[in-house]
C-alpha cells in the first residue's frame, strides 16, 4: 500500500470516530505513526486531507458497484442487488479504512458532515447521484418496452422512489440499529418487484 493511501485509510478511521472538527493533523501523526512532515509531504492541511479522504471513498464506491454489477444483468437482478446490498455497505466502509471496528453509523454521519461543511463535494454527489438515476430510469424504460414491468408504470418516478427507499431505511436504521438491512433489503425488493413485473400476469 502506498504511503498516501495508508494515511486517507487512517485518516478515515479517526474522521469517522471524531468528525471533521474534533480531528486533528496530530490524530492522524499518531494513527499513521509518520512524521507532521510525512503528512503535509502529500497534503497542505486537514481541508486537503479530508476532502482528498472523501474523493477516495467516492471512487472506492464506484468501483465496488462495479464489482457488483454485470452487464448480463436483467432489471430484476439489478433492482435486487441494489435493495438487498444495503446490508453489506458495512463490509465496504471496512473494506477502505482497513478497519473491522468501524461503526456504520459514522460513516454516514461523515457523509453529512461533507455535505454540509463543503459545498464543492455535496454539488459532487449531487452530479453523481443525477447520472446513476438516469441509468437507472433509463433501465426501467428498456424493461417496460420489453414487458418486463407494467406497461402503467411511471419510469422517473420508480426511479426515485427506488432510491428514496434505499436511503430512507439507510436513515432509519441510524435510529434503530436492531434492523437488519440485508433482510429489509430483500423485502422491499420483493414488495417492489410484486408491485411492477408482469410476471405473474396472465
Amino acid at each position: 500500500m502506498e504511503v498516501k493511501e495508508k494515511i486517507i485509510k487512517a485518516a478515515l478511521r479517526i474522521f469517522m470516530m471524531k468528525g471533521f472538527d474534533a480531528t486533528s493533523m496530530s490524530d492522524v501523526v499518531a494513527q499513521t505513526k509518520l512524521s507532521k512532515g510525512g503528512i503535509y509531504h502529500h497534503f497542505k492541511n486537514k481541508k486537503d486531507l479530508f476532502l482528498q479522504c472523501i474523493d477516495f471513498m467516492f471512487k472506492e464506491f464506484v468501483k465496488w458497484e462495479e464489482e457488483m454489477y454485470s452487464q448480463e444483468m436483467g432489471i430484476k437482478e439489478i433492482l435486487h442487488t441494489y435493495l438487498s446490498s444495503l446490508g453489506v455497505i458495512h463490509q465496504f466502509v471496512c473494506s477502505i479504512s482497513d478497519s473491522q471496528d468501524v461503526n456504520i453509523d459514522n460513516f454516514y454521519k461523515l457523509m453529512m458532515d461533507a455535505f454540509l461543511k463543503f459545498p464543492e463535494i455535496k454539488q459532487k454527489h449531487f452530479q453523481s447521484h443525477e447520472r446513476n438515476m438516469k441509468n437507472l430510469v433509463k433501465m426501467l424504460e428498456s424493461a417496460k418496452e420489453a414487458g418486463v414491468i407494467k406497461s402503467g408504470v411511471d419510469c422517473s418516478t420508480l426511479g426515485f422512489m427506488i432510491n428514496a427507499l434505499a436511503e430512507g431505511t439507510i436513515m432509519y436504521h441510524i435510529l434503530n440499529e436492531k434492523i437488519n438491512l440485508e433482510e429489509v433489503g430483500n423485502k422491499l425488493f420483493t414488495t417492489l418487484w410484486n408491485g411492477i413485473s408482469t410476471e405473474n400476469e396472465i
